[in-house]
């Protein structure tokens, strides 16, 4: 079952429709079987080709025995009327062929478009038959110019099969039209030629069901308010119903008219209409809804801000009223002072034409509320600058402050903020939409703290102390509070915040102390890739921790390895604090590698391989994997018989090594083996034997044929592949064998002394 919509356009004097359309056939509307699978049959895979005896040929010693042939197609485009021919030849056989064509109804029934029986029964034809629509249009036709006169005066195309036709014995065509409901077409053949005996031959051609019409049915709706009616109109497509037709129209109160015209009053009956089709085989069902046409104008969707004055009027018809959440407005104009977000929705307008038919139509105001600002204002201090600024700065594209004065401030800043400059700011934000939002933001400040700090030098350590201790201090190192110790010295940021949270900001110089005695040792990396390393020697008898990372990370250890050439930030510390600082620099040596240009390759076998090395540094020693291609040198060259890891390995006068290899892969061509030949002596496909490309080296090494019996028909060896004159040409003893279906089995020889084994079927065709 298919459904799809068609819409009509919109007018004054047309009501808008809706198409809804099933396809279906049913059981009982045409002689219908069921779609039964068959035992063992033998299925034909397409149309548009012939098939020469394709039976089992399972004959006993003393009779023939039956096979059934399929051929199945299932439709891609529903809807289509099309026309069908089959062409049997079935020359021979004391027992009745038969075929039969089907079409595949929907429900998979099959309703029978045609048969042909041949050889000895009650209803067997002879000669040329033309069945055309299950119906016997000639039989008896002994000669291929009546029978082409025949298929030429039904517009039909040639006969396909030319095998046995100088007799016309037992040759027929199967023609006519699957009806357009079908899904499907099927042929059925039950058949007792046998291939293997010359005296019973069986072939058919099934040429493609073609489209010959498409059957759409269309439909039109129309009413008339003045005349208060409804008239339906279904206009059927030519040729595609078969048979006696039946239209009628229905509605869902009950109301039934049969034809394709029909008609009824407007009023009470708008809705649903469905229209039923139906011939032999096939019934479509359509329905229509209709509806009032409309005349109804709300207007556009429309947008404002909040607060702004709107007002609405509708148009189209004699009369209107709005109606808004539930809410009946007797106006056709409504009116809003100022628009509030309560407002925002759907409105519908409701309007009446000159006959008291009633249309709506619904537009969509949007009242745009603009964000509310968030004030970016931290605590202040005086002398401070201020800029005055929202968190939320992106909800608007435009953006300006007034003074407390009401007076532009732009660029909206505040430098050295003092007393006279405290008060009421106006903040005025434009949104996307054009909304504007308006929020005064207080200015105010506080005096900035002051400090005082004392510094106490000891041994290794400088603490400086800060006063008074009622403040936060915070250190640009992270520290906090008061002393802050130093091991290094230096000049140190400092941060001091009051109760208020206004800030000050100093920077303090400390006196570095000294710290203890150390010295560097720096082992080089001596290849690439190698590592160094960093020890301290220390000779301090105090307890002392090691860092190469600026001091993010300390170690016990006085010796730091395996580490790759770069720039690392030494300290040393004591158990008092106390540091020593150097860098130490680990430089990376001159570079060495090789590398050999390829990922992989593939070759056929005994290829000529020269392969180059590319390398760096100076090498002094050379070495090819596998033993049997290496030369000691930055080249080789060998014939590539097998599959190997090709690989060069070299080292410089410093003993560092490094590598590169890829993959060598020997492939073998493919071997082409015929699947049936023809020695009639036409130069063409004479001999039986194989083909290839020559481009591995490969030969014949063993070809042998034998019948189906397992003899011996046909043996060589050494034989070269596309050499037609050294394969078999279809005899034995030279006398040529009967045509039919005979074994093989050979064995190529590559270059590379690999070897394939194939066998198979070849048939022979005279």
């Amino acid at each position: 079952m298919s459904i799809f919509s068609i819409s009509t356009p919109r007018s004054s004097n047309r009501y808008a429709l809706r198409w809804e359309k099933y396809f279906l056939s049913l059981a009982w509307l045409c002689a219908a079987l069921p779609l039964a699978a068959q035992t063992n049959p033998i299925f034909l895979e397409n149309c548009g080709q012939s098939y020469i005896d394709p039976q089992d040929g399972n004959n006993a010693a003393t009779s023939q025995n039956r096979d059934t042939l399929l051929y199945t197609q299932y439709f891609q485009e529903n809807q289509q009327l099309r026309a069908f021919y089959v062409d049997v030849n079935a020359f021979g056989g004391q027992q009745p062929d038969r075929v039969r064509a089907y079409a595949i109804l929907p429900d998979s029934t099959l309703k029978l478009l045609g048969s042909l029986s041949f050889g000895n029964c009650v209803d067997c034809v002879d000669g040329f038959a033309l069945i055309l629509d299950n119906t016997e249009l000639v039989s008896g036709v002994a000669n291929t110019n009546t029978m082409n006169m025949w298929l030429q005066s039904q517009n039909q195309p040639p006969f396909t099969l030319t095998g046995n036709l100088q007799t016309l014995t037992g040759v027929g065509r199967l023609s006519g039209t699957i009806p357009f409901c079908a899904i499907g077409f099927r042929v059925e053949y039950s058949v007792y030629s046998d291939p293997s005996n010359t005296t019973t031959e069986f072939s058919t051609h099934i040429l493609c069901p073609e489209i010959i019409r498409s059957c759409p049915i269309e439909k039109t709706a129309a009413i008339d308010c003045q005349q208060n009616t409804i008239t339906l109109q279904a206009t059927l497509p030519t040729e595609c119903f078969a048979g006696t037709v039946s239209v009628q129209w229905r509605n869902a109160t009950g109301w039934v008219a049969d034809g394709p015209t029909a008609s009824l009053p407007l009023a009470g009956n708008q809705g649903w209409f469905y229209l039923t089709v139906s011939d032999e085989c096939c019934q479509v069902v359509d329905s229509v809804l209709v509806e009032n046409p409309p005349f109804a104008n709300a207007g556009p969707n429309l947008e404002f801000c909040q607060g702004e004055a709107v007002s609405l009027a509708g148009t189209g018809g004699a009369g209107h009223f709005w109606e808004f959440n539930g809410e009946i407005r007797n106006d056709s104009l409504l009116i809003f002072p100022a628009i509030e977000p309560q407002d925002d929705g759907w409105y519908i307008l409701h309007a009446f034409n000159e006959l008291g038919c009633e249309d709506t139509d619904t537009m969509l105001l949007t009242v745009h509320v603009p964000p509310a600002p968030q004030p970016n204002l931290p605590g202040l201090c005086l002398g401070d600058t201020l800029e005055l600024t929202v968190l939320n700065d992106t909800a608007y594209v435009q953006i300006s402050w007034l003074d407390p004065s009401g007076q532009a401030l732009s660029p909206p800043i505040i430098f050295g903020l003092q007393p006279a400059d405290f008060g009421d700011y106006t903040f005025i934000g434009v949104d996307a939409f054009g909304c504007e939002a308006r929020q005064d933001v207080t200015v105010t400040g506080s005096s900035p703290p002051a400090f005082e700090y004392v510094i106490e030098e000891s041994c290794d350590t400088a603490r400086v102390h800060l006063f008074p201790d009622t403040y936060l201090y915070t250190w640009e190192t992270g520290q906090t509070g008061s002393p802050f110790l130093t091991a290094t010295g230096g000049t140190f940021g400092l941060t001091i915040t009051d109760a208020q949270g206004c800030r000050t900001i100093s920077s303090i110089p400390v006196p570095p102390p000294e710290g203890p005695n150390v010295e560097l040792d720096i082992e080089q990396p001596p290849c690439p890739n190698d590592f160094g390393a960093i020890e301290f020697l220390a000779d301090s008898g105090r307890p002392l921790i090691f860092s190469i990372d600026g001091g993010q990370t300390f170690s016990l250890s006085s010796k730091f390895r395996k580490l790759p050439p770069g720039s690392y930030p030494t300290i040393v510390m004591d158990d008092v604090g106390c540091i020593r600082e150097a860098l130490a620099e680990i430089i990376a040596p001159d570079t060495m590698g090789v590398t050999l240009n390829l990922e992989s390759l593939e070759v056929r076998p005994n290829t000529p391989v020269s392969l180059t090395a590319t390398t760096v540094g100076n090498i002094e020693e050379y070495q090819w994997l596998p033993r049997e291609i290496d030369t000691g040198q930055p080249a080789t060259n060998f014939l590539a018989r097998n599959n190997m890891d090709v690989r060069l390995i070299v080292r410089d006068g410093r003993g560092c090594i490094a590598s590169d290899g890829f993959q060598l892969t020997v492939v073998v061509g493919d071997i082409y083996v015929p699947n049936a030949f023809s020695p009639d002596g036409d130069g063409r496909n004479d001999t039986f034997t194989f083909y290839s490309d020559n481009g591995s080296g490969e030969i014949i090494e063993t070809l042998r044929v034998f019948d189906r019996w397992g003899g011996l028909l046909f043996e060589g060896k050494d034989l070269y592949l596309n050499d037609g004159s050294e394969g078999w040409d279809g005899s034995i003893k030279g006398e040529p064998v009967n045509p039919g279906v005979y074994t093989y089995y050979g064995i190529v020889r590559f270059g590379n002394g690999a070897r394939r084994v194939l066998k198979g079927d070849v048939t022979l065709v005279r």
